[in-house]
């Protein structure tokens, strides 16, 4: 595997060698080209509540209503979004390569699913469409917008909360061990739309590169997380041109 990647002279001709496992991780700088706001950003509060309140399971104990209320909002918005040109590279570039992607994504909606992408996505933060019992912990898919009553868990009857990874809570064991089983498998790590404010993103680039992975990052701004190659510019213009085949 490690000769293949170094045979690959530019990034483009690393992630078109049909023989390279790539490891793609994407951040939020991809959901944002499709209009869904960043914590970092436009979303860093609500109701002049900052998001480290609201993603915070303290916050949830005390005030389950106006958590519930945010995270509705926030399926409100990503509902009347669609992928962008990025998210679909990506789909497209498994449909033509089966089995050549492991993607995980920092994001919490669906864009990848709906751009096509039919293989397994790794949710590292959870996701927005998933409710979660606080008693035993099952997690079932939930599309709702909005809820006149907190909702209730069907397999317990106890108030489910969203199935997100807040504020001191850990990433789910599954989680974890998908990404780094892509990434031992991987000639290749693209990460897309951080700038490494979430450590996943740095923690798994050093990673890596430290094991002579060939490591690619694509962002609008210079970022804190290391690479080998560093594409500045928007993912749904880079990306498409970068894994559209050669």
């Amino acid at each position: 595997m490690e000769s293949s990647t170094r045979k690959a002279v530019t990034p483009k001709e690393a992630l078109n060698d049909l023989e390279n496992k790539i490891l793609v991780i994407t951040g939020a700088g991809i959901s944002a080209e499709s209009g869904v706001p960043t914590f970092r950003g436009t979303g860093e509060t609500w109701q002049g509540r900052h998001f480290t309140e609201l993603a915070n399971p303290v916050t949830f104990a005390a005030e389950p209503r106006l958590i519930w209320d945010w995270y509705l909002y926030r399926r409100n918005v990503v509902a009347v979004r669609g992928p962008n040109p990025a998210h679909v590279a990506i789909a497209e570039r498994a449909r033509r390569v089966p089995g050549s992607i492991t993607l995980v994504t920092m994001n919490v909606d669906d864009l990848h699913e709906q751009a096509g992408y039919t293989d397994h996505v790794t949710h590292y933060h959870g996701s927005l469409w998933h409710n979660r019992c606080t008693a035993c912990g099952l997690e079932r898919e939930e599309r709702s917008l909005a809820y006149a009553d907190l909702p209730l868990s069907p397999c317990c009857g106890a108030l489910e909360r969203p199935a997100i990874v807040w504020f001191d809570e850990s990433v789910s064991t599954e989680a974890f061990c998908r990404t780094q089983i892509g990434l031992m498998s991987a000639d290749v790590v693209l990460i897309v739309g951080t700038s490494g404010a979430v450590w996943t993103a740095v923690q798994y680039a050093g990673l890596a590169m430290s094991r002579g992975i060939l490591t690619i990052m694509v962002n609008l701004e210079q970022t804190r997380v290391p690479s080998h190659y560093f594409l500045q510019g928007k993912a749904g213009e880079v990306l498409p041109e970068l894994l559209g085949g050669a």
